[in-house]
């Protein structure tokens, strides 16, 4: 039997286990009063917490290590996020007095090494200007965020950079943006979110944008990674390339229905595109739709089934027009697993088949493979410490270096509050990236991985001095296949920088 038929039937068995759900939970909600009442999760609030209160949804992780207090678990709310849905579990997340709207400055003062093609390095100064906004706004069953991070890069090594690669811009720009819309109707809970990045490198190891150091500092400042939705539904950014403006956006639409205290359906669907602007790279564009079924096997433990489709279409700019009229179509059916403790631990596992069709144009170079598709993230937080992991292996885009990929990822951040006004953070990741091909030929390899370490002190209220540094390495193939895969060294940087808010910390939390 095909996966796909496998798929379909697998979709099957989930609806009839949601009919058998559905009249198993009414027969047993019928002694807790109205079936018609909206129902709420298992309550998994801690001691201290506010059952009472509908919990405040979020699209970062309650740990905040630009608070000089001490983690406290009692204060978080728990978190609403599903096995079958986009945005991984979370510890939750904190109860705000006020609404938040925090704006930012920043200046950067970084020294980087840059890796040649040919594997020598030199060593330029860089200057970052920047900006970034954090505003949060909870009302009714609505709540509304919006985290930006944006500003000007200055190479001050460019004379030297240019006799290398010939087209480094003295100054460029980089935004991240995510605005957030929660809505919880009744049985409903409705997510509507959209992801913006511009720079002209990889947001995984953050190239041109001050490297992994300073990336690590403005991760910690927000509280969690810009990029927390699942690897499907986001375009690919895990192979450096040489200095090239690309725009990555991603819209995603999901919807919860919660059949009763135990169980719930979830749909997510997704639109995403990877734009180069600079000729001799492949464009794509994708779509995801995703459904799946959980089930809360008690306060901290649930289970889920799920099933996915998905697309990306090609096109190559300049020289690379290769690209036009390919695609991959694949299709996944996963068993997951989870368990959340609000406040201290989020895990979730998710696996299964994944059928994977290359369709080149006019059906010339047609070809089918299967692959193992897994989803995997861990968060733990204690009062001063915590740490995060995830592990990602699917399809992905290619990165703009490949016709279509598979990828395996790995990333992980941990964080410490050393006293009221220190804290620490340290970043890593590593990604492995193969071209797709039949069966028994060569593929195309990119390996890299990169590590970001930023530790910070609070100067009165207002301002936090950083210091940063941040190493990556890439192994690209002899011939790269496209414009340019970036130097083949390891590339590193190591800078400052004074960070000035306009709330004061005690409001800030």
């Amino acid at each position: 039997m095909k996966l796909r038929e496998t798929i379909l039937t697998l979709g099957v068995a989930l609806t009839f286990c949601a009919a058998s759900a559905i009249a198993q939970d009414q027969k047993q909600d019928n002694s807790l009063g109205d079936p018609n009442t909206p129902l709420q999760p298992l309550d998994a609030t801690p001691a201290g917490g506010s059952p009472s209160k509908p919990p405040i949804g979020a699209i970062r992780g309650a740990t905040g290590p630009y608070d000089p207090q001490t983690y406290d678990p009692s204060q978080v709310a728990p978190d609403q996020n599903t096995l079958a849905g986009a945005a991984p579990f979370t510890l939750g997340s904190l109860q705000h007095n006020r609404n938040i709207l925090d704006p930012a400055i920043t200046i950067s003062q970084i020294g980087q090494t840059v890796a040649a093609p040919s594997g020598q390095s030199i060593l330029t100064g860089v200057s970052v200007a920047s900006a970034s906004l954090n505003f949060d706004r909870t009302w009714s069953g609505y709540h509304f965020s919006t985290i930006y991070n944006g500003g000007e890069t200055f190479n001050l090594g460019y004379g030297a950079a240019s006799s290398f690669f010939g087209k480094t811009a003295p100054h460029y720009q980089f935004d991240d943006l995510i605005v957030s819309q929660l809505a919880d109707w009744g049985r409903w809970h409705v997510l509507l979110r959209d992801e913006f990045t511009a720079s002209p490198g990889a947001a995984f190891t953050s190239q041109g944008t001050g490297g992994p150091g300073l990336a690590d500092q403005f991760s910690s400042m927000m509280g969690a990674s810009l990029d927390n939705l699942a690897q499907a539904f986001l375009p690919s950014e895990t192979v450096n390339t040489g200095a090239a403006m690309r725009y990555r956006n991603s819209i995603l639409g999901q919807a919860e229905y919660s059949i009763s205290r135990r169980s719930a359906l979830t749909f997510s669907g997704s639109y995403g595109l990877l734009d180069f602007t600079t000729p001799g790279y492949f464009s794509s564009t994708m779509v995801n739709a995703q459904a799946g079924y959980d089930y809360l096997l008690d306060p901290s433990n649930s289970v889920a089934i799920l099933a996915s489709y998905g697309k990306i279409n090609y096109t190559g700019t300049g020289s690379t027009t290769i690209g036009n009229g390919i695609s991959t179509t694949d299709y996944v059916g996963a068993l997951a697993y989870g368990r959340k403790i609000t406040g201290r631990l989020a895990f979730q596992i998710a696996a299964g088949p994944q059928e994977i069709y290359f369709a080149g144009p006019g059906g010339v170079g047609n070809f089918h493979a299967l692959f193992a598709s897994v989803n995997s993230a861990l968060n733990y937080q204690r009062r001063r410490a915590g740490i995060s992991f995830s592990y990602v292996r699917g399809l992905t885009g290619g990165s703009g270096a490949l016709l279509g990929a598979t990828s395996n990822t790995f990333s992980t951040m941990t964080q410490y509050q050393f006293t009221r006004n220190w804290n620490g953070s340290v970043t890593g990741g590593y990604a492995l990236n193969n071209s797709l091909a039949r069966s028994g030929l060569p593929t195309v390899q990119f390996d890299n991985w990169f590590v970001g370490a930023n530790i910070g002190r609070l100067v009165g209220t207002h301002a936090q001095i950083n210091f940063n540094y941040g190493a990556s390495k890439q192994s690209s193939p002899a011939i790269c296949p496209v414009t340019s895969c970036g130097g083949t060294g390891i590339e590193q940087s190591f800078g400052m920088s004074i960070n000035w808010h306009v709330l004061p910390v005690a409001e800030r939390r």
